[in-house]
C-alpha cells in the first residue's frame, strides 16, 4: 500500500510511519509537509492512500481533499485532527473525505478503516497482507 503523509510536523510523521511500518509491514511511505507539496507527491507517485493531519492554519486538510477528490481516480484520504469538530467532520465529508479520525482514536479506527477499505489483515499487530486476490504493492 502506497501511503503519503501530509502534516507539516515531521515529527508527527514519523510516529505515524513507523506506527504504519509496524502494523502492515511494506507499506511504502512518503511525507509531504504542505498542501502544495502533497499535490505534487500524489502526481508523481500515486498513492493509495493520503493520511492529512489537520492543524490550521499550516494544513488545510479540507481544501486539500476536496482537491484530491477531484482528480480522477483518487486516492483514498483521511483527514487525522487533534480535536473532535462535527462542523469539521461534516465539511470533511462534504469535500469527500473517506474518513475523518481524531488523533487519539487514531490507531483502533484506522485500522478498521484500512482493513476495510484495502482488505489488509494483521497477524499480532505486526504484519499485514492483502486478502484479495491482486498482487500487493509497496
Amino acid at each position: 500500500m502506497r501511503t503519503l503523509l501530509v502534516d507539516d510536523r515531521a515529527d508527527s510523521a514519523t510516529v505515524i510511519a513507523n506506527w504504519l511500518h509496524q502494523f502492515f509491514g511494506t507499506v511504502s511511505i512518503e511525507w509531504a509537509p504542505s498542501g502544495d507539496e502533497a499535490l505534487a507527491a500524489i502526481g508523481r507517485s500515486c498513492p493509495d492512500l493520503v493520511l492529512a493531519a489537520h492543524r490550521p492554519p499550516a494544513v488545510n486538510a479540507v481544501r486539500l481533499v476536496g482537491v484530491i477528490k477531484g482528480q480522477q481516480n483518487a486516492p483514498a484520504v483521511v483527514v487525522i485532527v487533534t480535536n473532535g469538530d462535527a462542523e469539521l467532520e461534516t465539511q470533511c465529508a462534504a469535500a469527500g473525505a473517506d474518513f475523518h479520525v481524531e488523533k487519539r482514536h487514531l490507531q483502533t479506527r484506522l485500522l478498521a478503516f484500512l482493513q476495510r477499505r484495502f482488505s489488509l489483515a494483521w497477524t499480532e499487530g505486526v504484519t499485514a497482507r492483502r486478502l484479495s486476490a491482486r498482487p500487493a504493492t509497496t
